[in-house]
């Protein structure tokens, strides 16, 4: 992972972008050269050379603190836009066309800079323009930009600077609105992770508190079965019985609360379509990152609808656990039997970990086992299917 600051990547990224041009220009005039051209003289060639100074400033700051590096970008982008129109110069001014190249430091700083920044590089590019407008230096007599130079009217000149001026215009804002528009777009993907992040810290806090209810009933239930047992127990004594009644009724308050905060009784004889549809809201506030299908090629009716419903939840939270992004259900009628398959994605845990952790998988072969259903796990190397069987008979678990 690159752990750099965007603006230390820019930079390094320029370093490519001013040694190419240089390669080009160079390409350029050795081929000029072949063909007659006489070759510029050793100031130019300098100016060509100078501009490979601001590679060295980044090279040498790359290390800078965070905080420095918008004011190290600024410094190389005004060195670019000065260089640059030294070397236009004195290759005939505005009337070659590379000057045009002048726009390039502009847009880079109107993208990646702070706008006062970026108006400073945009007038100092702007600035080099003119003066290559109206002063540079007269190119050799057999020099491809001799006659371009002589023919170029004042008229002509003033059109030139107009659509320099337009389109500096245009790039420094257009560059602007981009950088905004990606600095708005970061910062919803940033909201969106810590909603993300605030929601899976929510669920944890859930199943921990689910876990410590279910640790909590169990001691209760056996407290309440022991005072339940000694009030009547014919050897008590008359003295300790209020006591007694005391802790089993303030027993059996506290179980009952913990039973309030589990989820309600579902009632009894209720489509296999309705579970699944309670199934895909429950997950999506515990898992929104969770996309939970369903597909129904039957829909039967299910007596003990509150112990399929606890299947399918403990089935879900192992898909959940798993750490998977899709759980598909299919429910379809293979002759004489009905199956539910549940597939999901999770990659969190080996084959031979899901197969022992499961979030609850012997409870649910218990509970199918009770309600007259099969279960077949299938662990792959991109899902893991959970199939269950059932038979269209009257059954204590399901019906028709």
């Amino acid at each position: 992972m690159d752990n750099r600051p965007p603006l230390l990547n820019w930079r390094l990224r320029l370093i490519w972008l001013r040694s190419l041009l240089v390669l080009a220009i160079t390409l350029a005039l050795i081929v000029l050269q072949r063909f007659g051209h006489s070759g510029y003289q050793l100031a130019e060639l300098g100016w060509l050379g100078a501009l490979l100074l601001p590679n060295l400033v980044t090279l040498l700051t790359r290390k800078a603190p965070s905080q420095r590096h918008s004011q190290l970008l600024t410094l190389e982008l005004a060195m670019d836009a000065i260089l640059f129109a030294g070397l236009i110069q004195g290759f005939g001014g505005a009337g070659n066309p590379l000057s045009f190249y002048l726009l390039v430091p502009a847009l880079m700083a109107s993208l990646t800079l702070p706008m006062a920044n970026g108006i400073l590089v945009a007038l100092l590019a702007l600035a080099g323009y003119m003066v290559s407008l109206s002063w540079y230096q007269m190119p050799a007599m057999n020099s491809p930009l001799h006659a371009l130079t002589h023919q170029l009217s004042g008229l002509h000149s003033t059109g030139m600077a107009a659509v320099f001026i337009a389109l500096l215009v245009m790039l420094s804002v257009l560059g602007q609105v981009i950088q905004r528009l990606i600095q708005q777009q970061q910062k919803q993907q940033e909201q969106a992770l810590d909603l993300a992040g605030r929601r899976e810290y929510m669920y944890q806090v859930a199943a921990t508190l689910a876990d410590q209810a279910h640790e909590l009933n169990t001691p209760l239930g056996t407290l309440v079965m022991l005072a339940d047992n000694l009030i009547h127990a014919p050897e008590m004594p008359d003295s300790l019985r209020p006591e007694v009644e005391q802790m089993d009724h303030l027993a059996r308050n506290v179980a009952n609360r913990l039973k309030q905060g589990n989820e309600a009784q579902l009632e009894s004889g209720l489509p296999l379509r309705i579970l699944i549809q309670r199934l895909q809201q429950h997950l999506r506030h515990l898992a929104p990152t969770l996309s939970v299908t369903h597909t129904l090629k039957a829909d039967p009716i299910v007596v003990d609808s509150q112990s399929w419903y606890r299947v399918l939840c403990n089935l879900g939270y192992n898909a959940m656990d798993a750490g998977a992004t899709r759980l598909d259900i299919i429910v379809s009628d293979h002759a004489s039997q009905y199956r539910l398959q549940l597939s999901d994605d999770g990659p969190a845990h080996p084959d031979s970990e899901r197969e022992g952790l499961g979030m609850g998988l012997t409870l649910v072969h218990s509970a199918l086992a009770h309600i007259g259903a099969e279960l077949e796990m299938d662990f792959g190397h991109s899902w893991t299917q959970a199939r269950i069987h059932w038979a269209h008979t009257d059954s204590p678990g399901a019906g028709s």
